[in-house]
């Protein structure tokens, strides 16, 4: 009498558990997918086995101008406690300097510090100007001045995070490295980007054999790279603007990215990059990411001007003699909230 209830009850439990099933096939589907993926990247906690010293032939006609700027003497380093914030994740980004997917020796051309607010979705962009003076914390050199980018030789991204944990008293644990040739493909991936160009990038960038013009215009990974790279026509100041212009230009266009083209992204750019996080601590950033598309960077370049001389260093280099204490205050109030201690 009560046969065909109990069957019925039979049917929806065989049809739950085949939906249970599915469900379980494809999240294993998913993290296995997940997983892959994040299996492109080097993880390594920055330290390098062979430090280097870095000679003369390899500065490629960098040097610091201090013409104008008044000599001084090694700036003391910020004292106190490291401010910290649990809604705030401080990354510094290195872009390395060579062209394959090999790890090697290399020199930091780009030092950036990326801050995310979890809480606000909200994002700034620090450039560290890559000839400031900082005291070498540790090594062969130990003790000596030598520029910032420098320092990447002589201990890899464990050293540069410590160089600007100590030098600006900020709490920033985690690096992701990238080479300039991660940078190409990004751009070519995402069809090209859209930058603003003078009248002077576009002359200098159409030596190159592009038809450039003042104004916007859309650019292939290599004029992209070309222009994050360069200087020749004003300072190195200029051009970590440009860096930091390329890096928002990229993020407005992955904002519109489709699922095949964000696949094309990670399989081409992730074997270039290396960093200190897990991939635990990636995943659950990967949960906070969306929030953080479409977002515009809030901006700035560390040291800030009137707040340097000139001082020479290792080798003889001329060095930015930086206050270490009032940037490290300007960087405090950017992060933070100005007037946070």
């Amino acid at each position: 009498m009560h046969s065909k209830p109990k069957k019925k009850r039979r049917g929806w439990l065989i049809a739950l558990l085949a939906i249970l099933v599915l469900v379980l096939v494809m999240v294993g589907a998913a993290a296995l997918f997940v997983n892959s993926k994040l299996s492109l990247i080097d993880y390594s906690d920055g330290s390098i086995e062979s430090p280097s010293p870095v000679e003369e032939s390899e500065e490629e006609g960098f040097s610091v101008d201090l013409s104008g700027l008044e000599m001084k003497d090694p700036s003391a380093l910020p004292q106190g406690e490291t401010q910290t914030d649990d809604d705030i994740l401080n990354v510094l980004i290195l872009g390395t300097d060579e062209r394959t997917v090999e790890f090697s020796s290399a020199r930091a051309d780009s030092i950036i510090i990326l801050s995310l607010d979890l809480k606000e979705k909200t994002a700034k962009l620090v450039s560290l100007e890559r000839g400031m003076g900082v005291p070498i914390l540790e090594g062969e050199y130990e003790g000596e001045y030598d520029w910032l980018t420098h320092c990447f030789r002589y201990g890899g991204a464990s050293l540069m995070l410590k160089e600007v944990q100590t030098c600006f008293n900020v709490d920033v644990d985690h690096y992701v490295r990238l080479n300039f040739t991660s940078v190409k493909n990004i751009v070519d991936i995402l069809g090209g980007i859209d930058v603003e160009l003078t009248a002077a990038e576009a002359n200098y960038l159409n030596g190159g054999g592009n038809a450039l013009q003042a104004g916007m215009n859309h650019l292939n990974g290599e004029t992209a790279l070309s222009y994050a790279r360069l200087r020749a026509i004003d300072s190195d100041w200029s051009r970590v603007k440009r860096q930091r212009t390329v890096i928002q230009a990229c993020m407005n266009s992955i904002r519109g990215a489709d699922v095949k083209t964000l696949n094309a992204l990670c399989d081409a750019i992730l074997p270039y990059v290396q960093t200190n996080f897990t991939k635990l601590e990636i995943l659950e950033l990967m949960a906070q990411l969306p929030g953080f598309l479409g977002v515009q960077f809030e901006q700035m370049t560390i040291p800030v001007e009137g707040t340097y001389g000139g001082m020479i260093g290792l080798q003889g280099r001329g060095l930015f003699a930086v206050d270490f204490e009032t940037n490290s205050q300007i960087l405090h109030d950017f992060l933070y909230g100005e007037g946070n201690q």
